[in-house]
């Protein structure tokens, strides 16, 4: 009897020294729930910036073929001017020779007239 009264008093001696630092379920609950909230609130951020990050390489991506293009038509349009000048250039070249071959002729059958 001494045995079961001195063990159920050691118990209760162990348990009460034993609880000096406990926290409430409702504290842990408040806690658990801030937590949750605040990890929510990173990956919608974090999703947020993912997107904004998307959009802007997409926009970059689509500058970058718009400008690609715009140089590869003035390219085009600068050969295809120099194409032009040069045939222009030729042409000019055959008119001026033709005038000359004209202006020959024409001094040649001066000449013939004159000595008929």
């Amino acid at each position: 009897m001494i045995r079961a009264a001195f063990a159920a008093s050691a118990r209760s001696a162990v348990a009460s020294s034993s609880r000096g630092f406990h926290s409430s379920p409702a504290a842990f609950t408040v806690t658990e729930k801030v937590s949750e909230m605040a990890d929510k609130l990173n990956k919608k951020v974090g999703k947020g910036l993912a997107s904004a990050i998307e959009t802007g390489e997409q926009a970059s991506e689509k500058t970058k073929e718009t400008v690609g293009k715009y140089m590869l038509s003035c390219g085009l349009a600068k050969d295809k001017a120099a194409q032009a000048s040069t045939v222009a250039g030729q042409k000019a070249n055959q008119t001026a020779a033709g005038a000359r071959e004209g202006a020959r002729d024409f001094k040649a059958d001066v000449k013939k007239e004159t000595r008929k």
